[in-house]
Parts: structure tokens; C-alpha cells; sequence
């Protein structure tokens, strides 16, 4: 192995405390190989090992007392969420797994934090920072994508990472500790909106490779597969349509709706969405759900109180948090996380079912 060289400038001794963000830059390797080396920790190199340890002591680095006071004793779990919507599906998280944390007499002092980041990017840069600052013993998180960052800063640094998913083909791979939602409801969505004759469809979504939305898109395709061989098949379309503000809703959910040949259903990742699709299709003339179906992958309050109610897949995010102590639990004493396999062989745990509530937004397709 060749010994890295220094890529970053070296920090002015005695101009402010050293951090391993500093050795991380001058040894030009990453912040968790140098903690890896600093705390003894299996994972690398004798040579890097001494390279990093003979960096930092060029540097003047000292740990601080803050440092090895939180690596002494961390008893936190960190809920991770990225941007103010998928907050409050963390805090639903949180609120079941402190719970469930708490239940027993012998059960450790345990706090639970919810931890936003404006993007996934930042949130990766967060999880590996804290990790490497001890200041969790476990992480858990919701809505990971299909290349999601977090999971690879999780895989590089060996963080204690807990994915919490929507069925088991939308997860991040069989993660030990996975927690998953039982049933079939994601499939089930797409089999009701085939059935109701929709095939031209639309999702609005703030990212379409999102666990809830990738899993009914490839329910969708399933369903195509399954029926290629069919002499009345028609094959579903699904135009994606991706926002990132409310003003993005409102203008992705205007283009879809402008003309003829527009989508029959819309599928509506949460309530910023559907509220934008119905304000569309009411400006308009659309009636809904006789011109246009709406179905929401996320159920909420919004969905029972706008008119009509708006069809939903209805997922109990605070039992899966309880769910999720299990994986947690072994962690917070330094273990792996449980692990069940379920019928299909995949790691993991199975928890309350996720299901779909029909309500008035969605009908057959229009002729």
C-alpha cells in the first residue's frame, strides 16, 4: 500500500484546537479512517495507522475531554430525516421507538433525537460526523433511496445504521437490521389502479427513487411483466414528475394536467403533492376522481379532511419505530443489531402491516 500524501494545507498550530477533520485533510484520507486509527479500531492498515498517528501528532491533535466523554457513554439513538416532510415520519419513528426503548426495569437511560438535514448529501455528512464523534450508538433511518449516500457513508464507515423501509423489494438490500412493513400494500396500490383501467400514469414526487415511490413503480412494472403474454394487455406509462418546493408542486402538477392526453391517475408521494394535483384539476374543470384519480403513498390527516378523501397507503410509521428497537437495543451495548430471516431469506424484521384505504379520490378510468 502506498502511504497517502498530505493533500490539504496543515492548520496553524496553536491558532485553534486541532479536530480529526483537520488530520482527515493533511493525511488525504477520510474522517473515518482517522478515527478508525486514532481509536485503535480494526479496519486499517499498520501502515496507514502509523501515517495517520504520525499526522496528527505533527498537527499538536489532543482528543478533547467532550470527545472521549461522549465515546465513554453513548446512550443516544439519532433519527435521521432530510428536509421539514419527512421530519415529521422521523418524529412519528422516534415517538415509538423511545416507547419501546424505555419498556422494562432494567431498560438503560436511552434518549432518542430527530436529527433534519436540508438534503441527503448533508445528511451523510452529518451521520458520518457524528459517528465518528461517538455521539450516537445507533442511527435509524427512513426513506433511503436506491444509491442513497447515507448508506454508503454508513457502509465506508461502518456506522450502526438501522433502515427503516416500506416493503422488503423497495429497501437498501438486506441490511442487517433492517425493519421492514408487512404486506403487500405498494403492490396492492398499483394492482387497484390497473384494475380501475387506469394506464396512463403520473407520479409527482420529490424524488422518484424514494422507497415509497420506487416500490409501487416496480409493482407497476411487475404487473406488466406478469401480463406480457396477454392478447388485451395494455402496458402502463408512468410519467415522473419530480419537486422540490411547493412552488415546483404546483407547476409539475400544472404540466401534467395541460392537455388532452393527459394522465388519468396521478400518484401522489404526500400531502404537498395532492394538494397541488387537486388545486389543479379544480382551476382546471376536472372533477376528481370522474376525469382524474388521485392515490397518496402516504396517508395522513390532510387526506381525510380534503374533498373527496383522498385514497392513501396507510403506514403505522410509530409502530414500525417501536418495531425497530429490537435492531436497536443490541447496539446501544456495542453488539450487531437482531436480525430475523424472513420466508424469502432476506435479513430483517417484519413488522405491522402497511395497507391500503380506498376512499373517493380514486374511480375507473374515464372512457
Amino acid at each position: 500500500m502506498t502511504t497517502p500524501s498530505r493533500t490539504g494545507p496543515v492548520p496553524a498550530v496553536g491558532a485553534r484546537r486541532i479536530t480529526i477533520t483537520d488530520v482527515a485533510r493533511a493525511a488525504g484520507v477520510s474522517i473515518a479512517v482517522v478515527s478508525y486509527a486514532l481509536n485503535g479500531r480494526p479496519g486499517v492498515s499498520d501502515r496507514t495507522r502509523r501515517h495517520v498517528l504520525r499526522t496528527a501528532a505533527d498537527l499538536g491533535w489532543r482528543p478533547s475531554a467532550a470527545a472521549r466523554s461522549l465515546r465513554s457513554a453513548p446512550h443516544s439513538v439519532s433519527v435521521q430525516a432530510v428536509g421539514p416532510a419527512d421530519a415529521a415520519r422521523a418524529t412519528a419513528v422516534a415517538l415509538g421507538l423511545r416507547s419501546a426503548l424505555q419498556v422494562g426495569d432494567d431498560a438503560p437511560a436511552t434518549d432518542v433525537v430527530v436529527d433534519v438535514a436540508p438534503d441527503r448529501d448533508a445528511a451523510a455528512r452529518d451521520l458520518e460526523h457524528a459517528w465518528t464523534e461517538r455521539r450516537h450508538a445507533a442511527f435509524v433511518v427512513a426513506g433511503l433511496t436506491r444509491d442513497d449516500p447515507r448508506a454508503r457513508a454508513a457502509r465506508h464507515g461502518g456506522v450502526p445504521l438501522v433502515p427503516l423501509a416500506p416493503s422488503r423489494a423497495a429497501g437498501p438490500g438486506a441490511a442487517a437490521g433492517a425493519v421492514w412493513f408487512a404486506g403487500d400494500a405498494d403492490e396492492r396500490a398499483a394492482r387497484y389502479l390497473r384494475e380501475l383501467g387506469h394506464a396512463r400514469l403520473a407520479l409527482l414526487a420529490r424524488d422518484a427513487h424514494e422507497d415509497r415511490s420506487a416500490a409501487l413503480l416496480d409493482a407497476l412494472d411487475a404487473l406488466d411483466e406478469a401480463q406480457a403474454g396477454l392478447r388485451s394487455r395494455v402496458a402502463a406509462t408512468v410519467e415522473r414528475v419530480e419537486y422540490r418546493t411547493v412552488e415546483d408542486a404546483a407547476a409539475g402538477a400544472a404540466r401534467l394536467l395541460a392537455t388532452e392526453d393527459r394522465p388519468t391517475a396521478v400518484v401522489a408521494d404526500g400531502d404537498v403533492a395532492l394538494l397541488a394535483v387537486l388545486e389543479t384539476a379544480r382551476q382546471r374543470g376536472l372533477s376528481v376522481p370522474w376525469d382524474l384519480s388521485v392515490l397518496v403513498l402516504e396517508d395522513s390527516a390532510v387526506c381525510r379532511l380534503v374533498h373527496p378523501a383522498a385514497t392513501a397507503v396507510a403506514r403505522p410509521w410509530e409502530e414500525l419505530g417501536a418495531a425497530a428497537a429490537a435492531a436497536v437495543r443490541p447496539l446501544l451495548g456495542g453488539g450487531e443489531p437482531t436480525t430475523t430471516d424472513d420466508h424469502d431469506g432476506r435479513a430483517g424484521t417484519t413488522v405491522p402491516v402497511a395497507r391500503l384505504v380506498m376512499r373517493g379520490s380514486t374511480a375507473p378510468a374515464p372512457a
